[in-house]
């Protein structure tokens, strides 16, 4: 996630950072929410913290994350390796994962949804826009890193400087449908979950961010739709 959008004059500011920050947003939660962290991950994240790189917001989710990672020394690496990997793992991993990180199941306990159908949405959606993941562990197509994931992709395709207005609006249109009918309808209450059951900074800011940037991101997004309107 790593292109640069180049703003034209008639774009506010404030979009403009939006744009460029949101690839790098998904991008963190991805690789911590995916799987249990490498330490290679976590001191990634760490020299971006500390080279002040300006790609995880300053909200407080974000703040949290940075205090955490930014404090980490370089001998502490492997046992902070090691504490957060067996914390993702006690998390989401197993059958005594304390929380399921898959949407189908997540609103089939809460909400009473048919997994299946869920399951069937979310796989149409990946369909339809021609998405297809490199699956590495065999995760499902509802995992919550997937659907993030997805997410990440339609906003890389917004950066591509040769977009067509109308294309712009296609891609706007199904980010905000797949955030209203998917990632917000349960990532909310999966975040409350996964911070009300660690007690790692780690996965407490994730969970803070996780909720915190979805919002943005969907409000930045009805907003460039009134724009193309």
């Amino acid at each position: 996630m790593t292109t640069l959008y180049k703003k034209p004059m008639d774009i506010p500011e404030e979009q403009a950072r939006w744009l460029e920050l949101r690839g790098w947003v998904y991008q963190l939660l991805m690789d911590f929410l995916s799987r249990p962290p490498r330490m290679s991950l976590i001191a990634q994240w760490r020299n971006r913290v500390e080279r002040k790189s300006p790609v995880i917001p300053m909200s407080r989710g974000g703040k949290r994350l940075k205090e955490y990672l930014g404090q980490i020394r370089e001998e502490e690496l492997r046992s902070v390796f090691a504490d957060e990997a067996e914390e993702y793992r006690r998390l989401f991993v197993g059958h005594q994962a304390v929380i399921t990180a898959r949407e189908s199941l997540f609103r089939a306990k809460v909400e009473g949804v048919s997994a299946f159908s869920c399951l069937a949405e979310i796989r149409e959606f990946y369909l339809e826009n021609s998405v297809v993941f490199n699956k590495l562990s065999g995760e499902s197509d509802d995992h919550i890193a997937l659907e993030l994931e997805f997410m990440a992709v339609l906003s890389e395709e917004m950066l591509d400087r040769s977009s067509l207005p109308g294309h712009d609006r296609d891609l706007i249109r199904v980010q905000i449908s797949f955030l209203e009918s998917h990632l917000m309808r349960w990532a909310p209450r999966f975040a409350a979950e996964l911070a009300d059951a660690t007690e790692s900074p780690l996965y407490t800011g994730l969970a803070e961010l996780l909720v915190e940037f979805l919002e943005m991101d969907l409000e930045q997004l009805h907003l460039w739709r009134s724009r193309l309107e």
